[in-house]
């Protein structure tokens, strides 16, 4: 395999880890909003409450998954394996791109 191939690859991978990103984060504050306004509307009896709270789950599984999208795409840009503690702390660009 030839270098700019393996640019190419690379390259097309960061779209793809950003995009990937963005929309589990958008997916996981939708998903956010319309749990909070389904807490806000639910009346808190004990068999009506706990599917609401069966959903958060849900929202932090999104959410984790943005970050790992996003942690991959650092990964891809730095060229190297960092640590999720290295990509929180860097004085870089944080939004993938």
């Amino acid at each position: 395999m030839k270098v700019w191939q393996v640019e190419a690859l690379l390259q097309r991978r960061r779209r793809q880890t950003a995009l990937a990103a963005y929309i589990f984060f958008g997916s996981a504050w939708a998903l956010f909003a319309y749990w909070l306004f389904e807490i806000a509307t639910t009346p808190w009896t004990s068999w009506s409450i706990a599917p609401v709270l069966e959903f958060a789950p849900f929202c932090l599984f999104l959410f984790l998954t943005a970050f790992q999208s996003a942690l991959q795409n650092y990964q891809l840009r730095t060229r190297r394996l960092a640590t999720a503690w290295e990509y929180l702390t860097t004085p870089e660009q944080f939004w993938p791109s």
